[in-house]
């Protein structure tokens, strides 16, 4: 079954699992939708980044691929419609003939409802792509409380401008990043993560074969 099922005694946040990429400006790229995905959901839980050859496209640009949680109680087609207005506003052009095969500024694709069972409709995958099997891990290990794996591949890092707290990079560690009205972008590294507010409890259960 792909879906993540919560604990009865302990109910999680609903939310979605994300898997994102980019081969454009990949550093500036891939904090940039970190940046957005805290602006539109609040709080981000982000996996390490790591650097992926392109699969099924010619391109001389390899890619940041991670993985991302944010809580929402959107439906799939719009939380997909939110993404999809990150990917256009940091300049991929969706309506080319060739847009799965291009280089592209961001791409972000649901790979996972969590809390609820998993709606087909609207999901652009129910189990993640080779090159996202690490980062789901991660993602799915912070979720269930237990371990996170080591890093499996290149890692990428990527300065976050204008955050507060914890680190100013990205993709070495899993780390949440919050947006906080009063004192702008915060970010919490992995090993703080259970010991802060803005932390997600290990509330869920994984039945994917990770």
């Amino acid at each position: 079954m792909d879906a993540l099922i919560p604990v009865p005694s302990a109910p999680p946040p609903g939310g979605y699992i994300l898997g994102i990429g980019t081969n454009v400006e990949t550093d500036l790229n891939a904090a940039r939708i970190a940046i957005r995905l805290a602006d539109l959901f609040g709080s981000v839980l982000l996996s390490r980044f790591y650097r992926t050859a392109p699969v099924g496209m010619a391109s001389a640009h390899s890619f940041v691929n991670y993985c991302a949680y944010v809580p929402s109680a959107l439906e799939p087609a719009c939380c997909k419609g939110l993404c999809v207005g990150i990917e256009l506003a940091l300049g991929r052009d969706r309506a080319h003939p060739c847009c799965k095969t291009r280089d592209r500024p961001a791409d972000i694709d649901l790979i996972g409802r969590v809390g609820r069972p998993i709606a087909a409709d609207g999901l652009a995958a129910l189990r993640p792509d080779a090159y996202l099997a690490a980062p789901f891990a991660e993602i799915a290990a912070l979720l269930t409380g237990r371990p996170v794996p080591p890093p499996r591949g290149e890692l990428c890092t990527a300065a976050l401008p204008g955050c507060r707290g914890g680190s100013p990079r990205l993709g070495e560690t899993p780390a949440t990043v919050h947006r906080d009205d009063g004192a702008g972008l915060i970010v919490v590294l992995q090993d703080g993560l259970h010991r802060h507010a803005d932390g997600f409890h290990p509330a869920l259960l994984a039945e994917q074969r990770l």
